[in-house]
């Protein structure tokens, strides 16, 4: 069996924050060393038709159906990278790849794109995402962008399978993705539940990312039909792993704001919420960028 409990490493920071360093702030933990070296992994089925490959960089997801398959992020740019995804890809089946979502812009979600394009398969992508990946510095050069874009939610019937695609909310980024499989009841989550260091990444900034948004997102993915999630690195999670997630950002803005009603500043409120217990380390930025957040959007609601 794959081993689906609860680790230690769940409530994390995303590790692209480490190996992309951003032009504009991504606000997390003080004091991040460099990623490690992060292999192609071998293929985990998680379901019938229905398989992720580790490493690399993100999280990639295959739906295999007996049109084609479908892909859910491309990972780290890169030949070695490339060759060895498609290796893993082509262990499961020989059929092509005929649709990739990428669940937001950067490059360890999208670096290998042009590889399936080459081979004739369409992408697919909210328009915010690629308007972002279009103009990131370090995404601006990777080739093969969407060419089918959505303003908010989409569809992909191919094969049998379905396939949705939902902007609920901003997190890491302004273009973040929600990919739900309601046929298998697994959902995709990408960097909204990060996994690998002790500090969401939020990013602030020209990534158009949101702290405030994050509890209703997390809400809202909870609302789908799924016993399965996974996000951009690491392994499958319950439903009680997403839940107590989202029950230590409830706790958290609840204290945030709590602190502000009492009195706290855009300079002060980092000295005012309790955030240890959570296994967190916000910065000083970061509070600073969540209080003006606040005050602009207040209920947290999304918005692209």
């Amino acid at each position: 069996m794959l081993g689906w409990g609860v680790r230690n490493t769940l409530l994390a920071a995303v590790l692209v924050a480490a190996t992309f360093p951003p032009v504009t702030a991504i606000f997390h933990a003080q004091g991040r060393g460099a990623a490690a070296a992060d292999p192609v992994e071998k293929i985990v089925q998680l379901k019938p038709d229905l398989y992720y490959v580790a490493g690399g960089g993100a999280n990639s997801v295959i739906r295999v159906t007996p049109e084609g398959l479908i892909l859910i992020d491309t990972k780290n740019p890169g030949a070695e990278i490339s060759t060895a995804l498609v290796e893993q890809i082509k262990s499961v089946s020989s059929l092509p790849v005929k649709y990739v979502l990428n669940t937001h812009h950067h490059p360890d979600h999208t670096g290998n794109n042009q590889t399936f394009v080459a081979q004739g398969a369409t992408v697919i992508g909210l328009e915010k995402m690629k308007q972002l990946m279009t103009t990131d510095p370090r995404t601006k050069d990777i080739a093969g962008p969407p060419t089918v874009t959505f303003p908010k939610d989409y569809t992909l019937k191919f094969g049998g399978a379905i396939v949705e695609a939902h902007f609920l909310g901003a997190s890491l980024t302004g273009g973040d993705t929600v990919v739900y499989l309601p046929d298998k009841k697994f959902v995709m989550v990408s960097d909204t539940i990060p996994v690998a260091n002790p500090t969401p990444g939020i990013g602030f900034g020209g990534n158009g990312g949101s702290a405030v948004q994050v509890p209703g997102l997390l809400d809202s993915i909870l609302k789908l039909d799924w016993d399965v999630a996974i996000a951009g690195r690491g392994a499958p999670m319950t439903r009680a792993e997403v839940q107590a997630f989202k029950g230590k950002w409830d706790t958290f803005m609840t204290r945030v704001k709590d602190a502000i009603s009492k009195g706290a500043t855009k300079d002060t409120l980092a000295a005012q919420v309790k955030q240890d217990d959570l296994g967190w380390n916000f910065n000083a930025m970061f509070f600073a960028s969540l209080y003006d957040e606040l005050q602009s959007n207040p209920k947290g609601e999304p918005r692209l």
